[in-house]
C-alpha cells in the first residue's frame, strides 16, 4: 500500500472481493434498489431494498419478485402490473412488467 498525503492508495489488483469481483478486476459497486409493484390501483412496496451490483441482478431480482407476488396471490389480471425498481435517492431504474417475466429464459 502507497501513501499520498494523508491517504492511503492500494493496488486494486491484489484485492479479492467475493462475489462482486475477482483478484484483478475492479470489483462493481454495489448499490441499494428498492422493488416495488404496482397495478390496478394496488401496490407492495419494498421497504427494505435489495443490495446488488449489476443491471442484469437488478432484472433477475425484478423477475423473481414479479413471480413470488403471482404465485403468493390468486387470480389476478397480471397484464396491469409491473416492478418499478428504484435507486436509494428514489430514481426509477427499471419498469419490468410482469408479462416480461422469464424464468430460465422462457416468460412465465
Amino acid at each position: 500500500m502507497a501513501r499520498r498525503g494523508s491517504m492511503a492508495v492500494s493496488n486494486r489488483a491484489t484485492i479479492a472481493v467475493g462475489t462482486c469481483g475477482e483478484v484483478g478486476k475492479t470489483p462493481m459497486p454495489r448499490r441499494l434498489y428498492r422493488f416495488h409493484c404496482l397495478g390496478g390501483g394496488e401496490a407492495v412496496f419494498d421497504l427494505e431494498g435489495r443490495w446488488l451490483s449489476s443491471i442484469r441482478e437488478v432484472r433477475q431480482h425484478a423477475d423473481r419478485v414479479a413471480l413470488g407476488l403471482m404465485t403468493g396471490v390468486g387470480c389476478q389480471d397480471w397484464t396491469v402490473w409491473s416492478v418499478d425498481v428504484r435507486d436509494a435517492a428514489g430514481r426509477p431504474v427499471l419498469l419490468r412488467a410482469f408479462t416480461a417475466v422469464t424464468l430460465d429464459g422462457k416468460r412465465a
